[in-house]
């Protein structure tokens, strides 16, 4: 079993953090400065022997690697941030290490593809850092500080190009002899199946094994997508467990945090991931979240039976947040009340995790089987209260007179199929009767149900061309279309768009 952990290159300074939050920032920053919000709140932390190092020393980073060797900690994943146009920011230490190549630092990278922004944007899905030195009165414009966007196909090769010397390296961590990428949140990504198809042609073109792709945040409609899935924790713990104190702050329990995570089933290719602490309140002041209750010999012992799951679900790695963030209270490297608590148990969990693999074997399996009867039961009833709701928005658009016929022609289309002849499709085909629009032909898994007349086909049957193809199955509309348009297909609009934009 191999422990990987999370590694922030936020030690340093840059420019942009200069612009943005005052000169000479970085994470010690906020490390330094955070104050407790309440009796018995450990803060500030405090580096053993106030070692407040600059991510450009090498003999800092030589330090960390001998450290790793020392504890059995066998690899990190480093944060990697690429945005719009190829922009890029905190990639000096990753380029660093990629020249000092006497250092023993076996790596791996996660791009952490979020926009960055001010806390009081209303951009979703961003990266915010030390909101505590944000200024309210400079409120200028949406907030946003790095924009993330994907491009087309020339920005995915010269992303991939950037990455290539890193895969090549012989410290570069790999999966089957494949370089090892975690993309984190892999759902906000609209090319995802495009752009990772890509990488892995251009990976095989240079003559490396492939690309072994693990998503953090996906939608379930994309998990065949990539290679694995990891669990990053304690976030998802953190969301599905959250309880606010009154003055704001989440404070958790360490035991039940980790119980969760313990209890979590997954699927086979899941990575259960774990966390050593965890205290954002240096970034988030009294906004932010507490795990607390947690000492070396509590990490010891849920490490250990994290490395039994994994190797119980067929996985050989544990992902561990972290090894540096000290500004969200996850860290590894010693301070001055443990020391060396934490890296010492890591030896530990790897000697004693074998002893709890069966135990895993036989509850995954069980968790599994509930789990799958479960999923059915709620997907039938949500799929139940989807159809009620959108048959209800069809109804009052008929109630004032909106035919769903007006909103096709306008869109130029005049020729179209019509996937899936359930109930919804009888309804627009209904619809439809006596208008200009031609339904061409029916897409359905039971294209005998079609009424003689009408030309029918099964999905994976080759579809004669249309102006657009409307999915009526909109309860399984992401799926759908992924696999339209794997075939080609160029127009597919769901049946709950017309009915929505009427």
């Amino acid at each position: 079993m191999k422990v990987i952990a999370m590694y922030l290159p936020q030690f340093h300074r840059v420019r942009e953090n200069d612009e943005w939050w005052g000169e000479g920032f970085t994470e010690w920053t906020t490390v330094r400065n955070a104050r407790p919000l309440h009796d018995g709140h450990e803060q500030p932390k405090v580096p053993f022997k106030d070692n407040y190092y600059d991510l450009m020393s090498r003999c800092t980073m030589e330090w960390q690697a001998e450290l790793m060797k020392k504890y059995k900690v066998d690899g990190i994943c480093m944060y990697h941030y690429w945005f719009r146009d190829g922009r890029k920011i905190l990639e000096k230490p990753s380029e660093n290490l990629l020249e000092w190549t006497e250092i023993d630092m076996p790596f791996c990278f996660c791009w952490a593809n979020e926009t960055w922004a001010r806390s009081w944007s209303n951009v979703r899905e961003k990266n915010t850092w030390a909101d505590t030195y944000e200024n309210n009165d400079r409120r200028v414009g949406d907030g946003v500080l790095l924009e993330q966007s994907y491009g087309e196909e020339q920005q995915w090769i010269e992303h991939f190009d950037y990455l290539l010397p890193f895969f090549r390296d012989t410290r570069y961590i790999t999966v089957d002899g494949k370089p090892l990428i975690v993309i984190y949140r892999a759902s906000a990504i609209p090319c995802l199946r495009e752009m990772v198809e890509l990488w892995r042609t251009r990976a095989l073109e240079s003559g490396l094994k492939g690309l072994y792709v693990i998503g953090v945040w996906i939608r379930e409609t994309d998990r065949h997508v990539v290679d694995a899935v990891l669990c990053h924790e304690p976030v998802r713990a953190r969301f599905s467990l959250a309880g606010r104190k009154p003055n704001g702050m989440v404070r958790l329990d360490y035991d039940a945090v980790w119980n969760n995570i313990l209890e979590l089933s997954g699927k086979e290719n899941t990575f259960f991931g774990g966390f050593v602490s965890y205290d954002d309140t240096p970034r988030r002041g009294k906004d932010g979240c507490l795990i607390e209750g947690g000492t070396p010999d509590k990490f010891a012992c849920y490490l250990t039976e994290l490395m039994a799951k994994n190797e119980a679900n067929g996985k050989d790695i544990v992902f561990l947040n972290a090894w540096n963030e000290w500004g969200e209270g996850m860290y590894l490297e010693p301070d001055a009340r443990e020391r060396y608590g934490y890296l010492e148990k890591i030896a530990d969990a790897k000697a004693r995790y074998r002893n709890r693999i069966e135990y895993y074997r036989r509850s995954l399996k069980e968790r599994r089987i509930i789990d799958e009867q479960a999923k059915t039961l709620i997907e039938e009833k949500n799929k139940f209260e989807h159809y009620l709701n959108l048959l209800d928005s069809w109804m009052v658009l008929r109630e004032k007179g909106i035919c769903l016929v007006n909103w096709i022609i306008e869109k130029g289309y005049r020729n179209i199929g019509i996937y899936g002849y359930g109930t919804l499709g009888k309804h627009l085909v209904r619809e439809l009767e006596n208008s200009e629009v031609v339904i061409r032909f029916i897409v359905d898994q039971e294209k005998e149900k079609v009424p003689v007349g009408m030309l029918a086909f099964l999905p994976e049957e080759q579809l004669p061309e249309a102006d657009v193809l409307v999915v009526t199955a909109t309860f399984y509309y992401d799926d759908i279309y992924h696999r339209l348009k794997g075939k080609g297909i160029r127009n597919i609009v769901s049946l709950e768009r017309i009915i929505g934009e009427c």
